[in-house]
């Protein structure tokens, strides 16, 4: 009889057992597809804005130090950037502003009353460069061109502003605060930094752990409610033209303009974000040592189930080094009953991660996805989680003496 098939009349032969180990396994196994998933949104998030922006090299301040720190620099920048191979260099501000929340429901039904301050993040661009700020079409922030340049129109009007369909229900309903006149009166009314507006139309970015919901503004309406300079800025979007090569305009902006700013790849602002967010801030770091916990929480589980399992079993294995099977036999037992409760804990682990995913995505903000690589990852974690187990108990099989029989 091989290894494989005496670690399966093992397992079946004692099937409540057997269903106990795999649940445990499946517990660790959701546990890191957690871990994993919210890691993942954290990824993901850091870099929403920036995957929602056109752009082939991202102008910053040289105080840049991430999207809640950007930093300020003079607009004219911008304008300086235009230089030979650069198509488009447009201004964007960034800045976060308090939020009175309008009169809503509960999850319950039962009425919350308006007038909780909210901390909402704004974008602001001028609403004539809306179809070349934002990425547009399906997965964008407009569906078309026409649509962006609709939005921009009704932007132009004083104190309005543009509100994310998909912010948190906490800042209300899109299609209510719409209804909202300016002049509103009591729990009727929208207020921005305290001060009046209207929201005029909505767009679709989504939240995460960055911000959990988003305006858009006209270049000079954010400047009236953050009173900040219509003069200074937090990004400028350089769109190149075709052919041209963004290391060598790159390093053109880099000589001509002044010292007082950052130049950025796509790639380079993504990689610095994620950085942030993954290695510097306390969630990040949180989330990483969480699935550190849960993979040593797993072994130590499937440790002890095993480690029982043998100790009720060693009879039967002392019969078997009785009848001349080497130690390296049983040591194929033992790692491969692991190996299988790997799969059984997975399986089931797997399919609650999709429905958990799914919560987290729909209900929650955070965009959690199962990913091949995640799924892969999660399950060769699972089998060396086991195996560790395995390696770990398979000393007591070693000690079975067939002296003990008689």
């Amino acid at each position: 009889m091989t290894p494989l098939r005496l670690a399966w009349s093992n397992l079946v032969h004692k099937r409540a057992r057997t269903v106990i180990a795999a649940a445990g396994v499946s517990f660790a196994v959701v546990l890191i597809f957690m871990e994993l998933g919210l890691l993942g949104g954290v990824g993901r998030t850091a870099t929403m804005l920036y995957d929602k922006l056109e752009f082939d090299l991202l102008v910053t301040s040289s105080e840049y130090l991430d999207l809640s720190r950007p930093g300020e620099f003079p607009k004219a920048r911008v304008a300086q950037a235009r230089v030979a191979g650069v198509k488009e260099a447009i201004p964007v501000s960034f800045g976060v502003v308090s939020w009175r929340a309008p009169q809503r429901a509960s999850m319950f039904g039962s009425p919350i009353p308006a007038g909780e301050q909210m901390s909402m993040s704004v974008v602001a661009a001028p609403p004539d460069r809306f179809d070349k700020v934002f990425v547009l079409g399906k997965d964008g922030v407009f569906p078309s061109a026409d649509a962006a340049r609709a939005a921009g129109d009704k932007l132009r009007r004083g104190d309005t502003f543009l509100m994310d369909r998909l912010s948190k229900p906490d800042f209300g309903d899109v299609e209510h605060v719409r209804t909202i006149p300016p002049d509103g009166r009591g729990d009727e009314l929208v207020r921005v930094n305290g001060q009046r507006a209207e929201v005029v139309g909505a767009f679709e970015l989504g939240t995460g752990f960055s911000w959990n919901g988003m305006l858009v503004a006209s270049d000079t309406n954010f400047a009236k409610y953050t009173m900040r300079s219509t003069e200074q800025v937090n990004f400028g979007l350089v769109t190149l033209a075709p052919g041209a090569d963004p290391d060598a305009v790159r390093a053109k902006l880099l000589a001509e303009l002044p010292r007082d700013i950052k130049i950025y790849t796509r790639a380079e602002i993504n990689a610095a974000e994620r950085n942030y967010w993954l290695r510097l801030t306390s969630i990040g770091q949180f989330l990483l040592v969480a699935v550190v916990l849960a993979v040593v929480v797993g072994v130590i589980f499937v440790y002890q189930m095993m480690a029982a399992d043998i100790r009720n079993m060693m009879p039967e294995y002392a019969t078997v080094k009785a009848l001349g099977y080497r130690p390296t036999y049983l040591t194929g037992v033992v790692l491969w009953q692991a190996v299988l409760l790997a799969i059984f804990g997975y399986v089931p682990g797997f399919v609650a991660a999709l429905g958990l995913y799914h919560v987290a995505s729909v209900y929650g903000g955070i965009p959690t996805g199962m990913t091949v690589p995640v799924a892969l990852g999660v399950l060769a974690m699972t089998c060396v989680m086991c195996l560790a187990s395995g390696l770990l108990a398979v000393r007591k099989v070693h000690s079975a003496d067939p002296a003990d029989l008689f």
